[in-house]
């Protein structure tokens, strides 16, 4: 379960942009603007520490592929998942489409590889699941939330579920913050995370609030996670560029 929540906030967390040189053009008419311009072939690397800043874990995300298709900018990207022991632990990719001014993230195939292999031969259905995210951030500015529903059935009975649900996301503010990789001006976006799995009828339920620090030409450059009392439970820097 913890390793489980660990996952979806990482998912929340990472912001990609998508310009590659082959690409500009179809970039341009997309009108897409963001935060992380990227080359294919290039990565960044986040690590993840505990409340007392114990390093939990490395994540590195490496953009395999771009390209435009019917005035929409395809991404591919390749994620690789390591211990505090710089073990590796899983990896899989993930795809992002950029259509007119927003940035579509699907959470479906952002969901932990090694999370679902354990549900392998059962049928997973996913509902939702899309988190927009505009090229241009205000201070003030409302975001849209988002909601993903997964249901696990193994001959024809339901054997878990699960409800995310992301809601208030607001752009609070607008400062330097540095992290390893370096010091960035930042938009500070906040929202809530409400997630419910269901296992046999037995409910687990988290909620959790988010600080992001957005970045223009870097992305996310640091998160927060903070619980129902607004103790600081994670957070996660930015600590590389390459």
């Amino acid at each position: 379960m913890k390793d489980t929540l660990r996952w979806i906030a990482f998912l929340l967390l990472f912001v990609p942009g998508l310009v590659t040189p082959p690409a500009h053009a179809a970039l341009q008419e997309a009108q897409c603007n963001y935060y992380l311009p990227l080359v294919e072939g290039t990565g960044i690397a986040y690590e993840h520490f505990d409340r007392r800043d114990r390093l939990e874990y490395r994540q590195e995300i490496r953009i395999v592929s771009v390209a435009s298709k019917e005035g929409e900018v395809h991404a591919t990207m390749e994620t690789k998942h390591f211990d505090r022991r710089n073990r590796l632990q899983h990896e899989g990719t993930f795809g992002i489409i950029c259509h007119g001014d927003v940035l579509q993230l699907d959470l479906q195939s952002l969901m932990d590889q090694a999370m679902l292999e354990a549900y392998e031969g059962m049928e997973m259905v996913f509902e939702g699941g899309e988190m927009m995210i505009p090229s241009e951030l205000s201070v003030g500015q409302s975001l849209p939330d988002a909601t993903l529903d997964i249901s696990v059935r193994s001959s024809g009975m339901q054997v878990a579920e699960m409800t995310m649900q992301i809601t208030d996301r607001q752009v609070t503010a607008r400062e330097n913050i540095t992290v390893p990789a370096g010091t960035f001006e930042a938009y500070r976006i906040v929202y809530n995370t409400h997630i419910e799995m269901r296992a046999m009828g037995i409910p687990i339920r988290t909620n959790t609030q988010t600080v992001e620090y957005h970045a223009r030409e870097v992305g996310v450059v640091r998160t927060e996670i903070y619980d129902q009392r607004e103790r600081l439970q994670s957070y996660q820097v930015l600590s590389e560029i390459f």
